[in-house]
């Protein structure tokens, strides 16, 4: 608790003593670890980061947060591919966490790859149904495809959530709605 404390008022010197001191005590506690590893990545200690979610894996291999700290990391890093490999084992872990199924999708996209982009996304929106990033994402595929009347569907929520952002409010005006 402490250690979240300190993260929380951005004291990483101190949030970090107080995991490690934590995992002194208990050497299973990846929560700890998932945590110290954002400490980690924050004060650009990228390696140490990498060092603790791999150790985390270690207790926990069915840990699908940890996995998909790794993808961030790992696109940190400019590994995509190896962010791709922990996306996808969150997936098979059945994530719950929708911001998965959304950078898993940009990747894919990313690739060319757009129809397993739009199936990972909508799996996102089946956890999520009004999630900003993830309709926005949908609804800029089909807009790239020409599939206007499926990205009118994601611009609507949007329009009806959102409005006043002005990124979603202009595709929403493209889209004449």
């Amino acid at each position: 608790n402490g250690g979240d404390y300190y993260l929380k008022l951005q004291d990483y010197y101190n949030a970090e003593k107080f995991y490690l001191r934590g995992l002194q005590k208990d050497t299973a506690m990846n929560y700890a670890r998932l945590n110290l590893s954002v400490v980690y990545n924050v004060t650009g200690k990228n390696n140490e980061a990498l060092k603790v979610l791999q150790e985390a894996l270690l207790t926990d291999a069915k840990n699908d947060r940890i996995y998909f700290n790794l993808a961030l990391l790992y696109n940190e890093l400019n590994d995509p591919a190896k962010a791709k490999e922990c996306l996808a084992k969150a997936v098979t872990l059945k994530t719950r966490n929708p911001r998965v199924y959304y950078n898993y999708g940009l990747l894919l996209q990313q690739e060319g790859k757009t129809k397993e982009a739009v199936t990972m996304l909508g799996r996102g929106l089946n956890l999520s149904p009004v999630d900003a990033d993830l309709n926005y994402a949908l609804c800029a595929l089909y807009v790239q495809s020409n599939q206007i009347n499926k990205a009118k569907q994601h611009a609507g929520i949007l329009k009806k959530y959102y409005s006043g952002n002005p990124v979603y409010d202009k595709i929403v005006q493209q889209l004449g709605l």
